[in-house]
């Protein structure tokens, strides 16, 4: 790169645009799409698990007091 390219900042212009001419340049914009899609997804997912009211009995902690002996009902009998 020569003294003069350097100074023009030709190669900086050419640099800041994306690489849409090659196949390479479409799959790469292609999979840092799918990246922000992914992380999006991800970040509102956990917003609105957040913000969300929980169930009372949701989750086996939840079912704890429902349990009883399976066997005791038979017994007394």
């Amino acid at each position: 790169m020569s003294a003069s390219e350097i100074a023009d900042n030709k190669w900086e212009l050419k640099a800041s645009k994306p690489p849409l001419a090659s196949a390479g340049g479409v799959l790469q914009m292609i999979l840092m799409g799918g990246f922000v899609i992914l992380f999006g997804w991800l970040i509102v997912s956990s917003i609105i698990g957040i913000v969300t009211p929980k169930a009372e009995d949701g989750g086996l902690a939840g079912q704890y007091k429902n349990m009883n002996v399976e066997g005791a009902a038979a017994a007394e009998e």
